[in-house]
């Protein structure tokens, strides 16, 4: 995430700056955000057992998680080659658009989604702190026992719900596509070890046409952090960022599912 703030360390704020960004860098579907005052569970259908999340971004089902002091992500209703889907919009913004996971979906495994990007954001590297902007993410966040964590992660989510009145997720993935990095590839947040990035394409190839991918969270999870089993799945999010390195980028979300 943005470094920028960092600037501010000779200050009197020094304190409250860095509970800010340990709060803002480490936010991924809670914390120093917005939210709304009832959270709406996705639509089930029942005929395939699965948590089918609309391709509508004003349907009840999706709300806004926003970073305050940080221009938010548009995402809105669209579509892409002739295809329905949320587009997200992003200049020089941040934000997510999340689902909650209703309780009978909780011990869910499969994860499947399309996504629709023109372009990769120019210079960001998914591997590199300040410079790990994406066009596109689809985000996953687990439960667990937070007493279980090490003094320092404890402190900081403490200090996020502190400042954002929201509890952070205990874990989560972001699938990222990212131009240089290999696939399969896993690397953490650069403020806290409790959001992972796995690439889940990697080069300039299939750009400008829709993309299909399946996964199983759990089996991710277990390779994202070793010698944890996965717990309830809380929410699955959409996210397009370009708040590190600035500019404009969009891409179109599609047909998300978890069965």
């Amino acid at each position: 995430m943005n470094q920028q703030l960092f600037l501010l360390r000779g200050s009197p704020v020094k304190s409250l700056v860095g509970a800010l960004l340990a709060c803002a860098a480490a936010l991924t579907l809670s914390a120093c955000t917005q939210m709304p005052t009832q959270v709406i569970e996705g639509p089930v259908n029942t005929a395939t057992d699965a948590l089918v999340l609309p391709n509508d971004a004003l349907n009840p089902a999706w709300h806004a998680v926003n970073i305050r002091f940080k221009t938010p992500t548009t995402y809105s209703t669209s579509s892409a080659a002739g295809e329905p889907c949320i587009r997200a919009t992003a200049d020089g913004a941040w934000s997510l658009w999340v689902a909650t996971v209703p309780s009978q979906f909780a011990q869910a495994s499969k994860l499947t989604w399309r996504w629709h990007v023109p372009a990769l954001v120019a210079e960001a590297e998914a591997a590199t702190p300040g410079k790990d902007d994406s066009a596109v993410r689809v985000v996953i966040a687990f439960k667990g026992d937070r007493t279980k964590l090490d003094a320092a992660e404890r402190a900081t989510m403490s200090m996020a719900k502190a400042i954002g009145g929201n509890e952070l997720p205990f874990a989560a993935i972001q699938y990222v596509w990212d131009a240089k990095a290999s696939t399969e590839s896993i690397y953490p947040n650069a403020n806290t070890t409790r959001i992972k990035k796995l690439v889940a394409r990697s080069g300039a190839e299939g750009l400008g046409n829709w993309q299909s991918f399946s996964r199983d969270v759990r089996a991710d999870f277990r390779r994202a952090f070793p010698g944890e089993e996965p717990g309830e799945i809380e929410s699955v999010g959409l996210m397009t960022d370009t708040d590190s390195l600035g500019g404009k980028t969009e891409a179109c979300y599609a047909d998300v599912v978890l069965r």
